[in-house]
């Protein structure tokens, strides 16, 4: 039949079918995005979940070398006692000589 001889009814049905059609696409499309977005919250978690865990592996590293560092320092200064006020005084020296010379100097860096 052409579409000029088409009944009213016949001319509705193709309409209602065409847009059942939209309806049922626009659904699989729907339907895929959210796989696509659930896709991407869950990686996102995975990879927020192993920084978390790289940042904990390396805060539990620096504080075991801090502590080793502690307890190393601790046992100098009790076997040699005068030796690390000696190694302090000069040490303090320095870095009073660099913030007062930083503070004298012309140049400002901020």
């Amino acid at each position: 039949m052409d579409d000029i001889q088409k009944s009213p009814e016949q001319v509705a049905d193709e309409a209602k079918q065409v847009g059942e059609d939209a309806v049922n696409k626009a659904k699989g499309l729907a339907s895929d995005a959210k796989q696509v977005v659930n896709d991407a919250v869950t990686t996102g978690r995975a990879y927020a979940q192993d920084a978390v865990n790289e940042a904990g592996k390396k805060i539990r590293g620096v504080k075991a070398q801090a502590t080793q560092t502690a307890d190393y320092l601790s046992e100098a200064i009790h076997q040699d006692p005068v030796k690390a006020v000696l190694v302090t005084a000069v040490i303090s020296s320095v870095l009073t000589a660099l913030v007062l010379s930083s503070l004298r100097s012309d140049r400002h860096y901020f």
